[in-house]
């Protein structure tokens, strides 16, 4: 099970930085709701706050829940400034993220109608 603080630990031991986990969270707090909204058509969500939620489950479930670590982790190479593993981090997300949505597209749509008009 992954939650807010699972993934900013785990994105610590792969990627040690300063930045502060309030800001890692409000992070994973934007890409939940980003994945709620575009992927999963949910009209509500509720952002995280830290540290109140950080035993709160995240969104995306095993296997495909390494999207947490590896999206702090190209959030902390942009705003560190390190942009060339910005780049490399940021394809690793984008990479992973789409098997996610692809998956969960796949598995949770309703198929599609006959019906034309």
């Amino acid at each position: 099970m992954a939650t807010v603080n699972n993934a900013i630990q785990e994105a610590l031991k792969l990627h040690p930085d300063n930045i502060p986990d309030s800001i890692k969270c409000r992070w994973l707090s934007e890409l939940d709701g980003k994945i709620s909204r575009e992927t999963m058509f949910l009209n509500e969500f509720t952002p995280y706050s830290f540290p109140e939620d950080g035993d709160r489950e995240l969104i995306v479930k095993s296997p495909y829940d390494n999207i947490y670590e590896l999206y702090i982790i190209a959030m902390s190479d942009f705003f560190s400034g390190e942009i060339s593993n910005y780049s490399a981090s940021a394809v690793l997300f984008e990479q992973a993220y789409s098997e996610f949505r692809k998956n969960y597209i796949r598995n949770n749509m309703p198929p599609q109608s006959d019906f034309k008009l």
